[in-house]
């Protein structure tokens, strides 16, 4: 029996684990601190993070253990929907695991960036952000907000008397 109980305790031990190596959502991304500040996604075998400033995107690029992947060769384009408008941004690659683009769009809240690379010799990979929204679990479940874009008053809005 105690046998039996041991090989179900390893054979659960070994799903959980390998379930949390496969399974990276939005929610466990948007409750962690990234390399660069931006918002990491998966696609495919990759990790992609993003960050925006006002008409460029630029993306890091790394595997599911987080060591980087060389974008030398790679292409990638991001469809961009923010303040109603859709704009494309071709992204090159700019050294090491990153690649940049400029585009004609705006910073905006409900902005939402559809981002497809191509890695040479594999397939495509898509990705999707909201550069500036944390998925809704990871908000309710973590009070952690990105002030990166702004400044910000850590006395405003807790008034003790």
């Amino acid at each position: 029996m105690k046998t039996l109980l041991g090989t179900l305790l390893a054979l659960a031990l070994s799903l959980t684990l390998a379930q949390h190596a496969l399974a990276h959502d939005d929610v466990w991304f948007d409750s962690r601190e990234h390399p660069h500040g931006g918002q990491m996604r998966m696609a495919g075998p990759l990790h992609i993070e993003l960050i925006t400033a006002a008409g460029e995107l630029t993306i890091h690029v790394a595997d599911h253990g987080d060591q980087t992947v060389a974008t030398e060769g790679a292409t990638a384009r991001a469809t961009v929907l923010s303040a109603g408008k859709r704009s494309t941004v071709r992204l090159s690659p700019t050294g090491g695991n990153q690649m940049q683009g400029k585009g004609d769009f705006q910073l905006d809240d409900g902005m939402t960036v559809v981002l497809s690379i191509t890695l040479p010799g594999q397939d495509s990979q898509q990705a999707r952000f909201t550069p500036f929204q944390k998925s809704d679990k990871a908000a309710d479940t973590t009070h952690q907000h990105d002030h990166s874009g702004h400044a910000h008053d850590h006395g405003a809005g807790h008034h003790h008397h």
